[in-house]
């Protein structure tokens, strides 16, 4: 990165010149209008002057004997400390080869001769006010490339990531989302040492400890544990959630399969949560569905769909769970319906976005967003959810031969 000027001074300018009436021309004007000007007599003493001491402008002359403008500015771009610079040719008013010329080598702008002092000063303030925003956002991406790396090996698989959407909006979610069940787990944490400090002090001064006193430090005791495995377990839960959103999708195995035996293998393995919360799933089967595609993904899509469900739908008596598919030409049609409270109707304009949940705190919100991330950007599908109090609905319609990933 080159050093700059004063950003608060108009500005250093090193104007490279052959002809002395020229270059004192030049200084003087530029000089007059509060830019820091150096001068330099040949191409060779200019690329000294740069390397000594990069300036935010060079204006260079064409023609010069010895090394001309043209080799100089090309010279200045092969440096990487000075490539940056922006260089004005200095060339006569109607030599288009030279124009041409300049800016192959790399110049941003000519200056033709003789020289006009408001256009001079004009395309010197606005080159140079252009490179200090370039230096400026340069700056900024720079702090952000180095925020993004502190995330971690987590955050760098999800931007590895290019199918996944609002990928911003997952990185910032996921650390806002675990500062609360890291930050309870620390403060519990403190609370238990500050409370062990006082018991154990208390026992090496030889006072001895009281029945109730003892009592008392177990029952802080569990409540800050049970704290901290609450909090742990939450985040633990984030986490897990957050690496299936981060998976590698091109990992993901595709193969032939029957989309009706996928979907009853699925409902099998669900059963054991199901009738853990009191509910049932029914499964309408179509036969002869054949798929080239994920069963992987599908699989996911219908076991976050149901924790879905159990989690925001059903209450403690339990529900119903129906999954139906059709064939509708060169795709299936799969329908995931549960008997819930349904959906809030706020709720369901920000549906399938991170971190979008009815029940804050009883889930990581990231369910829906990897489903709608399976069905679009693995299999190629698309999905509408519906829902009314006692009804809600997702419909999807998937390729049975799914696009490449």
């Amino acid at each position: 990165m080159m050093q700059r000027a004063d950003q608060n001074s108009s500005g250093e300018i090193l104007v490279v010149e052959d002809t002395p009436a020229s270059l004192k021309l030049l200084s003087e004007l530029l000089g007059n209008a509060g830019y820091l000007v150096r001068q330099a007599p040949d191409g060779g003493l200019a690329l000294w002057s740069a390397q000594a001491r990069p300036p935010e402008l060079i204006l260079l002359d064409i023609r010069m004997p010895g090394i001309d403008g043209f080799e100089v500015c090309r010279q200045l771009k092969a440096d990487p400390g000075l490539k940056e610079i922006p260089v004005i040719f200095l060339s006569a008013q109607y030599d288009t080869d030279d124009k041409v010329r300049g800016f192959r080598a790399g110049a941003v702008d000519f200056i033709a001769k003789p020289y006009q002092s408001e256009e001079v000063l004009a395309r010197t303030h606005v080159h140079i006010q252009l490179s200090r925003a370039q230096q400026a956002l340069a700056a900024s991406n720079a702090q952000l490339t180095r925020t993004l790396d502190e995330l971690g090996s987590a955050h760098a698989e999800i931007v590895r990531s290019e199918r996944l959407a609002a990928l911003g909006a997952l990185v910032a979610g996921v650390a806002h989302e675990l500062n609360t069940p890291i930050g309870n787990g620390v403060l519990a944490a403190s609370a238990l040492e500050d409370r062990s400090r006082a018991f154990f002090g208390a026992l090496a001064e030889g006072a001895g400890v009281r029945r109730s006193a003892l009592e008392r430090y177990g029952a802080d005791t569990a409540q800050a544990t049970a704290l901290l495995l609450r909090n742990l377990h939450k985040a633990a839960d984030l986490i897990e959630c957050f690496k299936q959103v981060a998976v590698d999708q091109t990992s993901s195995q595709r193969r032939s399969f029957e989309l009706a035996s996928l979907v009853d293998g699925m409902a099998k393995t669900l059963a054991p949560s199901l009738r853990a919360a009191g509910a049932t799933l029914r499964v309408e089967a179509v036969g002869g569905l054949a798929m080239d595609s994920y069963p992987g993904a599908l699989c996911q899509i219908l076991t976050q769909l149901t924790r879905n469900a159990l989690l925001h739908g059903f209450g403690p008596d339990g529900g119903a769970i129906t999954v139906r598919m059709a064939a509708d030409g060169a795709a299936a049609l799969l329908e995931f319906e549960d008997n819930g409270a349904g959906i809030a109707p706020d709720g369901m304009a920000r549906l399938f976005e991170p971190f979008n949940t009815a029940s804050m705190g009883r889930s990581s919100g990231l369910g829906l967003h990897i489903v709608h991330n399976l069905v679009v950007n693995v299999l190629g599908g698309a999905i509408e959810a519906a829902s009314a109090p006692g009804r809600t609905r997702f419909a999807m319609r998937l390729p049975l031969d799914a696009p490449g990933l």
